[in-house]
């Protein structure tokens, strides 16, 4: 029997007791999300190959026959597959994004014509429980509080006993979250371009900075941050340097979401290092936490969440956005998040929510474009963490159902959380002039525009304030903001 393996199911775990032969295809070919082609970023494509590649060469035996092959087209290279070494069953792990299994449910039924069979294995193995586990438990998605205690007590992490937490506290959060403006650039770590990253570089014809594409070195990577940079991740785990883009992340969630790792093994692993607990307590939640959470709120919603606008935002995104004429645009922190992104194919949660989610939350950029756009330029971007996150979470497009309210800032958020404002030609205590940091009267605007919003999810001391706000000059602030201002 064959089994296909897929780019995130990159782990002996996902390998079938019955199969013998294993085949991995490369798609080279146009990716349909929702009517529309999806332009994944270079990087992205290049461990998409190497990681596959490395994957099969080491998982090679005398019994279990691997093949890797590129193409345009996976039922082409499925069927041509079955034909040569005369196949009529398949067996595939089922895809954990859902436009991934859409397109397989149609290479089952062009199969069947042939008079092969393509059969879905339950997904157990990518998810620390399985979706049906979290139904049964929960019928609709919680309080995520309480999901997080549940998965606490399910795996007895961080905990005393079966019922009570180390430490006698679920969270630290008051303990984390600082800005040290002494902060120096302290990452460190390269690795070697393997064999077969070197291969995908010169098939896809250009360079890119390595990222772990085997299980040995994203062990490395783990065990890099763990020893240099897991004991202040916890206090600078918000904070932004214009030349710094890692400050202390792990770097770890694309290697995840490829299961070169397993999340339970890294959950492990920080739950017996030496760092302090308000340390440990805020990564491993992460994991064990959001990241859970995620796929099962997006398992729960996602007929829905693609049909969904909340607040009608249909501005389409500005060039900028693709990379064109970066170095002329003048907000500073929108600069630096996106040429992070150009450079790393990479951003941490903050610059993703609170820069770029936040300027296209304010400016009213359509959502899914929004959406469209982080899944083309992370290489961690996999439907089931983007789309919850970027639709629900930052963009608030659900109407709530994630998030409890609109996650917006004004300029000083990002004045006290990063170093971005003092390079910027933009007036940041300015509120009510030209000069004045765009977030800031974006900010107030959107308020007094969507205070109904604000006031049903507990936040009226903020609609409040707009009665010491002068309205009329910043709506026509905003009126005469354009995007294209933004650019010189």
């Amino acid at each position: 029997m064959l089994q296909i393996i897929l780019y995130n199911q990159l782990h002996s775990r996902f390998i079938q007791d019955s199969v013998t032969h294993i085949l991995y295809v490369h798609h080279t070919g146009k990716i349909i999300f929702w009517g529309k082609e999806l332009k994944l970023n270079t990087k992205s494509k290049i461990l998409d190959y190497a990681g596959g590649k490395n994957f099969i060469a080491q998982a090679k035996t005398a019994w279990l026959k691997w093949d890797f092959v590129i193409s345009k087209d996976f039922f082409s290279a499925i069927f041509a597959y079955c034909r040569e070494n005369n196949f009529q069953e398949i067996v595939i792990v089922t895809p954990n994004e859902n436009f991934v299994k859409n397109n397989f449910l149609k290479i089952q039924e062009r199969l069947k014509t042939e008079n092969i069979s393509l059969h879905f294995i339950p997904d157990t193995y990518s998810f620390l429980i399985s979706h049906q586990e979290f139904l049964t438990q929960f019928p609709k998605p919680p309080i995520m509080e309480f999901f997080y205690r549940f998965m606490r007590k399910k795996f007895q992490i961080l905990m005393l006993d079966a019922k009570n937490p180390v430490g006698w506290k679920w969270n630290f959060d008051e303990e984390n979250r600082k800005f040290d403006k002494n902060h120096i650039k302290s990452w460190d770590f390269s690795l070697e371009k393997n064999t077969y990253f070197l291969e995908a570089e010169n098939f896809y014809k250009t360079q890119v900075d390595v990222y772990p594409t085997t299980r040995a070195e994203s062990i490395t990577l783990l065990k890099y941050f763990i020893s240099h940079h897991l004991d202040t991740f916890w206090k600078l785990e918000d904070a932004m340097y214009q030349n710094d883009a890692f400050v202390h992340h792990s770097q770890l969630s694309t290697a995840l979401n490829m299961w070169f790792l397993t999340p339970l093994e890294v959950i492990q692993e920080i739950e017996k290092s030496q760092t302090p607990m308000n340390n440990k307590e805020w990564f491993i939640r992460q994991i064990l936490w959001w990241r859970e959470f995620m796929y099962h709120f997006f398992e729960f919603y996602k007929w829905d969440m693609y049909e969904q606008n909340f607040f009608g935002h249909n501005k389409p995104l500005d060039d900028f956005f693709r990379w064109k004429d970066l170095d002329s645009v003048k907000m500073n922190c929108v600069k630096c998040a996106l040429k992070n992104v150009v450079k790393n194919n990479y951003g941490h949660h903050i610059e993703r929510l609170m820069i770029i989610g936040n300027f296209a939350l304010l400016y009213w950029y359509d959502p899914h474009s929004l959406n469209r756009w982080f899944f083309e330029s992370y290489t961690d971007a996999f439907e089931w963490v983007v789309s919850p996150n970027v639709l629900g979470m930052s963009q608030f497009s659900d109407g709530g159902k994630l998030a409890t309210k609109p996650y917006i800032s004004s300029g000083a958020y990002i004045n006290k959380m990063s170093d971005y404002c003092k390079s910027c030609v933009y007036d940041i205590k300015e509120k009510y002039t030209p000069n004045a940091c765009p977030f800031n009267y974006l900010y107030w605007n959107f308020i007094a525009e969507n205070k109904q919003v604000f006031e049903k999810s507990r936040q009226g001391f903020i609609t409040k304030q707009l009665e010491n706000i002068d309205m009329e000059v910043i709506k026509k602030l905003k009126e005469n903001f354009n995007a294209k201002k933004v650019q010189e």
